[in-house]
């Protein structure tokens, strides 16, 4: 009964956690559809690639601080980096060639792949960054959220199917607590004013928190959703197949490669207040908070230090998630192979 209630809040969570990697904002809206291959300024290949939320989620900090580096333009890589609202959005501009790729949630690319969608990812940002946290010192592991009530988004949304997944891991329920919905900027607020005690967060979220609430208050991180189900996976960089197929593929080679020297310069110590300044820009959250926000989603592995985030293990544990769920049907649910092109990576870091 334990492990069956665990799998079902985890194959729930899987249906919408594309939707955790379009959390709405705001920022510029470049509407610059430029092919990939086509010459810019300076004889640079132009590409634009869509990244969720207005504005954009700590998440895509990777992507502008490549192009603030010059990571991409030191290959001859003019990018233009798009917000639109959700994941979804980016999903649908991609596959409709209105953009050129994107980062969107993995279920998400699994019911496009399911759907007959021509996308491919050609890298992988792996770890959920769903978090339980808690301003009442008695709350300090799984089993102790019993009884307790947590503020979430609303029923059936990301960070209330994340709490689920999170309580199945020890065996809790949905009728083992109690949930308030007040969702995005509404739950730290909560939790800082003392309406509640406990809330599903994002790192930078606590981070937001802990700068409210000060000193006076501490505020624990009970679990993390990355530490329950370390196979779920999170986002994916996707571009169209026939790109990949075509002159353009040489693009992305590029493009990866910027990526993964972006990585190993975010993860250096010697750069951290310069990311999180790029982050608070693109985020618009205080400096400080991005600052304290960063390590944790590092620790995390949000963004991978090795390899191309696009672990076999994890992609097909969400294409059977999507499936067990009932969103995707069995008879049409895509392969790894067909989700995934490895060798643009290979390609990119000579590996």
């Amino acid at each position: 009964m334990r492990i069956s209630r665990r799998r079902r809040a985890l194959a729930g969570l899987a249906a919408l956690l594309s939707l955790g990697a379009a959390l709405a904002g705001c920022g510029s809206d470049d509407s610059s559809s430029a092919a990939a291959g086509d010459g810019g300024a300076g004889g640079d290949t132009k590409i634009t690639i869509g990244v969720p939320g207005i504005p954009p989620i700590y998440l895509n900090t990777v992507l502008y601080v490549g192009e603030k580096q010059g990571f991409f333009s030191d290959r001859g890589v003019d990018v233009t980096l798009r917000p639109l609202t959700t994941g979804a959005d980016v999903g649908r501009a991609v596959q409709s060639g209105e953009i050129q790729g994107g980062v969107i949630g993995t279920p998400g690319a699994v019911a496009l792949g399911a759907s007959g969608g021509s996308i491919v990812s050609v890298m992988g940002f792996p770890k959920p960054t769903y978090l339980l946290a808690s301003t009442d010192g008695k709350v300090t592991d799984c089993a102790s959220v019993k009884g307790k009530t947590v503020a979430v988004d609303a029923v059936g949304a990301p960070k209330a199917l994340g709490l689920a997944a999170m309580l199945a891991s020890c065996g809790l329920g949905p009728k083992d607590v109690s949930t308030i919905n007040v969702g995005g900027p509404p739950t730290v607020d909560a939790l800082v004013a003392g309406q509640v005690e406990l809330a599903v967060l994002h790192p930078d979220e606590l981070a937001t928190v802990r700068e409210k609430i000060g000193s006076g208050t501490k505020v624990n991180e009970v679990m993390t959703l990355a530490g329950v189900d370390p196979l779920q996976h999170y986002t994916v960089l996707v571009a169209r197949k026939d790109q990949l197929a075509g002159p353009a593929r040489d693009t992305w080679v590029k493009v990866v490669a910027a990526l993964r020297e972006t990585v190993a310069f975010m993860y250096d110590p010697a750069n951290a207040k310069q990311v999180a300044a790029e982050a608070s820009a693109v985020t618009k959250e205080p400096g400080t908070v991005a600052e304290a926000a960063l390590p944790q989603f590092l620790s995390l592995g949000v963004w991978p230090k090795e390899g191309d985030g696009l672990d076999k293990a994890a992609i097909q544990h969400t294409i059977d998630a999507a499936v067990e769920a009932g969103n995707v049907p069995e008879a049409k649910a895509p392969t790894y192979d067909s989700l995934v092109d490895p060798s643009v990576f290979a390609d990119a870091t000579g590996k």
